[in-house]
């Protein structure tokens, strides 16, 4: 389906409520999908982000498989609500989702289209009667360049100098060490900065791929998140970077796979509601 205004359009589909495709004065921002790099786009991750140790948690005594990133990602969604410019999507529990994530829920993922922002919106309902445990986030990836030139002409904007200390990776695991990036607010572009797979930090509010010699930007604003990765895949020439906020990672190669006690997991109570959103814009 396809939401427009007077600026932007959007596309999405029902397969993981996915954005498609995301115009702005006609000009795609949004990646395409080359399976030649990549073949999502911006995929929602949920209930959980990253990996498990071997794709393996224990609740209740029990141990539960579950996929990179969940099974949302691959989920048929409803359509709850739409109109020209907003859209909500819906998805629950099912037979088939209770055997690797043994919980009754909803979640709704909405957009909405405000001047010349996208909102994208999350709402996950614990329809149970004992805690939910779930990790959620964006996974949209974004075309550089987007203004010509090359991809080391476009630089990562966190929009305030502070202090930034990168998680470090073993593979798709956390080693629980981190790299001290000092006091910065910009981390230029280049090839190798993905060689050990994502960056990934704590608390990224705002966001911004931007050109350098222009300044026009793609930007994210994301406030509330716990934490944030950035992705490009290692070793490849990918015309694209990802943005993604998140509530949760990858388990840390020393996890004993307690689901409840993963780091950054979100415990929400029966008959309560969880919501959270980004913002995305061209800035000029």
């Amino acid at each position: 389906m396809q939401l427009q205004n007077e600026k932007i359009q959007i596309n999405l589909k029902a397969q993981g409520a996915e954005m498609t495709s995301w115009k702005v004065e006609g000009q795609e921002f949004l990646w395409q999908g080359d399976p030649t790099y990549w073949g999502r786009q911006a995929p929602i991750l949920f209930p959980i982000v990253g990996r498990l140790l071997d794709d393996q948690y224990l609740y209740e005594g029990n141990t539960y498989t579950m996929s990179q990133h969940g099974f949302a990602r691959d989920a048929i969604f409803d359509i709850d609500s739409s109109s020209a410019t907003s859209v909500c999507f819906t998805l629950s529990d099912t037979a088939e989702s209770r055997q690797h994530y043994p919980f009754p829920f909803t979640l709704n993922v909405s957009y909405q289209l405000v001047g010349e922002e996208v909102i994208v919106s999350y709402r996950v309902y614990n329809s149970g009667e004992t805690v939910l445990p779930f990790s959620i986030g964006g996974h949209p990836a974004f075309n550089v360049p987007f203004m010509g030139g090359t991809f080391e002409d476009y630089t990562i904007d966190f929009g305030e100098v502070r202090t930034r200390d990168r998680y470090l990776l073993d593979g798709p695991y956390l080693t629980g060490a981190y790299q001290p990036l000092g006091e910065r607010q910009y981390i230029p572009l280049t090839r190798s900065l993905f060689d050990d797979d994502a960056l990934i930090f704590e608390n990224v509010d705002y966001a911004a791929l931007r050109h350098q010699s222009t300044g026009t930007a793609i930007v994210m604003e994301s406030p509330s998140f716990t934490h944030f990765g950035i992705w490009s895949p290692p070793h490849k020439e990918a015309p694209f970077v990802c943005l993604e906020p998140w509530f949760g990672h990858a388990d840390y190669k020393g996890h004993r796979r307690d689901f409840l006690n993963k780091e950054g997991i979100q415990l929400l109570s029966p008959n309560e509601t969880f919501e959270a959103s980004y913002t995305l814009y061209v800035e000029k």
